[in-house]
């Protein structure tokens, strides 16, 4: 540890962290919302969502979305404004157009639309305080198209039908494609409720988090094939472009926004023929570069954990490897060493989030990790498999389908439930 104080680059991001977290450096607000009229006062806003819904246990059950506002409308008049906003969209409305209520009575009203980052909106809204926060519910509203020029109005609605289709698909496999529509697009609508929360008093939150694991497997593929097709340096272009794909498909999330800052950083390295960063520097430069880039993260549970536990893994894994028994064979040694270090690190932020410590995760990520990750694999392959040869989509989801019955009986036995 007092060697990583003498390395610069951790000691600034260090410094930030302590600044950040003791609340003697104020996170500003670069996006605040600015209107003439107060917000109590608004009864409709115009303007677009700039970011992927998600579902939330607030009003019943709706899902949150940050909306960024053009104009506002109140009894007074109608006011130009900017910044944005934390708007809640009636579940009924956002599922419409979801598989497994494709026919419901709000679809056949006509009232449902697609909600996904991009969309323009002109929404009835009803004004909420709940503390020191307020939101906007929706009541009704009319989609009004894609925010942007002519080829930004064509990719939002491109990614917006792709992220439509892939949950068709996924719906299609039950319970399996609900876990996996969870790891690859974010989206956990269709995951179960009893799995996701035993992930989370498991010691596990992170593997349902999109994160590194998911850009390595997706970017790792490319690699290998970009590697047969031309070499070194289009395996790695291929690889980063990969990447940056699945960031735009999935969206951008605190850790899976780490993790490709890293990839960015690395291929940069390779294509220049420097030496391979160390480890902690190159998380510590992603680090400073991620709280410059999106400042609105550093608060994010998302953002402390991956940070905290990556860093804990580099700095205490080999500690841990030492006092754990030589006996033991060396890759679950490694693997114990790991998860023991990411444990210590995390477990100020876990008392702060959740009220407790999970130290089962340390055992529990030996047995679910890897069949995460082969999930993950089969997965990816299956879907790629359907889109050419569609029959083979049911022997696919009953291999699925059998991988998930193991995962979710262990997450629940290691969550005490």
């Amino acid at each position: 540890m007092v060697k990583n104080l003498k390395n610069p680059v951790f000691v600034s991001s260090l410094v930030l962290a302590v600044l950040f977290y003791s609340g003697i450096a104020k996170i500003k607000d670069r996006n605040p919302f600015v209107c003439l009229t107060p917000k109590n006062e608004i009864v409709r806003i115009e303007g677009f969502v700039t970011s992927n819904p998600v579902k939330t246990a607030f009003f019943g059950s709706s899902y949150k979305t940050s909306f960024r506002v053009k104009r506002a409308f109140a009894s007074s008049g109608v006011f130009e404004a900017r910044g944005e906003l934390s708007v809640y969209f009636p579940s009924e409305l956002v599922e419409s157009y979801y598989p497994g209520k494709l026919y419901s009575s709000v679809t056949s009203k006509g009232k449902g639309f697609l909600v996904e980052n991009g969309g323009e909106f002109l929404l009835e809204v009803k004004c909420v305080q709940r503390g020191s926060e307020i939101m906007f519910l929706v009541e009704s509203g009319k989609f009004l198209g894609w925010h942007g020029n002519s080829f930004e109005k064509s990719v939002a609605r491109f990614r917006a039908l792709c992220r439509l289709q892939f949950k068709r698909l996924m719906y299609a496999w039950g319970k399996a494609g609900g876990l996996l529509l969870a790891l690859l697009s974010g989206s956990r609508e269709y995951t179960e409720k009893a799995v996701a929360d035993s992930f989370r008093d498991s010691g596990l939150s992170h593997i349902l988090a999109l994160s590194g694991m998911h850009l390595g497997l997706f970017g790792g593929i490319a690699r290998f094939f970009g590697r047969k097709a031309s070499g070194r340096n289009f395996g790695d272009a291929i690889q980063l472009g990969a990447v940056a794909f699945f960031v735009w498909f999935a969206g951008i999330s605190p850790s899976l926004f780490r993790a490709f800052l890293a990839a960015l950083i690395l291929y940069l390295n390779s294509l220049f023929r420097m030496n391979r960063p160390e480890g902690l520097s190159l998380l510590s430069f992603c680090f400073i570069l991620h709280c410059m880039i999106f400042p609105a993260h550093i608060m994010e549970s998302a953002f402390m954990l991956s940070y905290a536990s990556l860093a804990g893994i580099i700095i205490f894994s080999k500690m841990f490897r030492k006092v754990y028994p030589v006996f033991v064979p060396y890759k679950i040694r490694l693997a114990i060493s790991d998860s023991s270090a990411a444990q210590l690190s995390t477990s100020p932020v876990a008392l702060r989030l959740f009220g407790k410590l999970m130290p089962q995760g340390i055992v529990a990520s030996l047995f679910v990790s890897p069949l995460v990750f082969l999930f993950l694999y089969f997965g990816l392959f299956g879907v790629i498999i359907c889109l050419f040869v569609p029959f083979l989509s049911v022997p696919i989801s009953a291999i699925m389908n059998g991988m998930y019955f193991l995962i979710s009986k262990l997450v629940l036995f290691f969550s005490f439930k």
